[in-house]
């Protein structure tokens, strides 16, 4: 097949035989395609880490045993792109079953480490604030938080979240959101799935959250592609959509193909071929 190819979801190809391990099935089909995707990987990113994280996770989770072998594939190309690691350990991204396929959701670990790439960018993190604990922002010329986590056992109800940045310059920026802000984009998410919070929510809700600063924060601040990849892929998931993370890289690297960006990250997706080669064998 020519570039440009889509990702395409083709069931019919790897389903396993009736009674046979979808564990080991999925295993081989993704073994089958590691040199393929070694081909998107970033560096530092080795492509059998990414198959053997997919694999643990697809047999701890029942319904991501129910998604499609390709939808897992297709997002194991995103991480590895990204050059984030899917697990629920390290929360750098995690795949998250929708509708039957496999999404990659970036982690607020993942958007750390993808900002920290950028060398205007020395210092950047978020934090929950609980209602125990003692929490004052000033604005202004000189922005600042302060903020002391309470070391009762039980810090009562999230009330807002927040993330800094240090610049290498040594300005810092700030951003604070209070639940009534974090619970708009939850209700978006969940308005995508009939009402219901998705695994990203009822598993990590603390983590969800932290994202939240941390993506309208690097708005503003000159991170690289790769950061605004994952930022999209992660807007997208809690707007309820997480399906159109491929429909819209692929339709960024048209768009940026035709102005000459040949560097980008999405146009390097999208010019190299993705082939579903078939049943591993």
């Amino acid at each position: 097949m020519g570039e440009g190819v889509l990702i395409m979801a083709t069931t019919d190809l790897v389903q396993p035989a009736q009674g046979a391990d979808p564990v080991r099935a999925l295993s081989r089909f993704l073994d089958a395609r590691v040199k393929n995707l070694a081909k998107f990987a970033a560096a530092r990113i080795k492509p059998e880490t990414l198959v053997r994280l997919a694999v643990f996770e697809f047999s701890q989770n029942e319904w991501l045993r129910r998604c499609t072998p390709e939808s897992i594939y297709a997002s194991l190309i995103l991480a590895a792109q990204m050059g984030l690691e899917p697990s629920g350990i390290r929360g750098e991204c995690y795949l998250v079953p929708y509708k039957g396929k496999c999404t990659l959701i970036p982690g607020w670990r993942g958007l750390v480490k993808l900002a920290l790439r950028s060398k205007a960018v020395k210092a950047l993190y978020s934090h929950i604030v609980y209602e125990a604990d003692e929490f004052r922002v000033w604005l202004g010329s000189e922005v600042r938080i302060e903020h002391r986590p309470s070391m009762e056992a039980d810090r009562g109800q999230i009330v807002a979240a927040y993330a800094v940045a240090r610049m290498e310059n040594g300005e810092i920026d700030i951003e604070v959101m209070p639940l009534a802000e974090l619970e708009k984009i939850r209700d978006m998410a969940k308005a995508g799935r009939g009402g219901k919070d998705g695994p990203a929510y009822s598993d990590w809700e603390d983590q969800m959250y932290r994202k939240a600063p941390l993506r309208r924060l690097s708005k503003r601040l000159p991170l690289g592609d790769d950061f605004f990849l994952a930022a999209k892929a992660d807007e997208l998931a809690d707007a309820g959509e997480p399906e159109k993370i491929t429909s819209y890289i692929d339709a960024d690297a048209v768009e940026e193909s035709r102005s000459a960006a040949g560097d980008s990250l999405a146009v390097k997706l999208a010019q190299k071929a993705i082939d579903i080669e078939g049943p591993a064998r």
